[in-house]
């Protein structure tokens, strides 16, 4: 007859503790993990250094990511418009995000401006007269984001216009398609003098001389975001926008050189 045996493995009470510790450590890691979201953001080219500060801000507090696409308001608008897969769009302006609104693309009660933009006009290796008009009349070349797409364009052409000038210094504008594009016509020296965001030329300490345009030169402008209607991380999307809005966020964004949204 055969007798059934059971064997007994007996673990010290050292032994038994770490493995206590090790298995609520994987309970605890496991759920954060399987939660971690990653939410798309089209932002408008101006913002690429705050926003990749604020990116890393948010994935610290949150354990959730930002994916970033950069380009002019316009571009991005446009690729919105046939249902590009983004969750939340900031703009450079407010009409483009007030326009998804109304085209029922993003959601009206997530419409927020989360900064004030500041127009600026930069020379990396060149002197700015204190009249800067004597400056730009002289001026061989001028680049400027393209009017029609980049509201720091549109500033910018009305700036120009602000101080009698247009009409002589149009025909040597080089126009970038975005603010970003614009900023590297001057800074590769391809143009001597460039109306880029004043939060551009505090990038990396940039060298030359920069003058800020009066705020009455121009339009103000206020940049605000939207939570687009197809997005699936509506919920994510929501805190997202309230963490930009923030004080201690909206705190940072003064050392870009921007004003904050209140």
């Amino acid at each position: 007859m055969k007798s059934n045996s059971t064997m007994t493995i007996k673990l010290s009470p050292c032994v038994l503790k770490v493995c206590l510790i090790f298995a609520f450590l994987m309970l605890a890691y496991l759920p954060s993990t399987a939660k971690a979201q990653t939410l798309k953001l089209a932002v408008a080219s101006n913002f690429i250094n705050p926003i990749k500060v604020i990116a890393e801000d948010f994935q610290q507090e949150t354990g959730h990511n930002l994916s970033l696409s950069f380009g002019s308001s316009g571009k991005l608008f446009a690729q919105i418009q046939h249902l590009a897969p983004y969750d939340v769009f900031l703009s450079a302006d407010v009409q483009k995000p007030r326009t998804l609104i109304n085209k029922g693309l993003a959601q009206a009660d997530s419409f927020a401006v989360y900064a004030k933009g500041k127009l600026a006009l930069w020379a990396p290796s060149s002197s700015i007269s204190d009249d800067m008009t004597k400056t730009l009349k002289v001026a061989n070349k001028i680049a400027i984001a393209n009017p029609k797409l980049a509201p720091y364009g549109k500033a910018a052409q009305q700036a120009l216009q602000h101080i009698g000038i247009w009409s002589l210094v149009e025909h040597k504008l080089i126009t970038g398609e975005n603010i970003g594009q614009t900023y590297q016509f001057v800074r590769s020296g391809n143009v001597a003098y460039g109306f880029v965001a004043l939060s551009q030329t505090l990038k990396d300490n940039s060298e030359g001389h920069t003058v800020t345009i009066p705020d009455n030169f121009h339009e103000p402008i206020l940049q605000a975001g939207v939570i687009l209607s197809h997005s699936d991380k509506l919920s994510l999307a929501r805190d997202f926008m309230a963490f930009l809005l923030r004080p201690d966020t909206q705190a940072k964004l003064r050392s870009f050189g921007y004003d904050s949204a209140d």
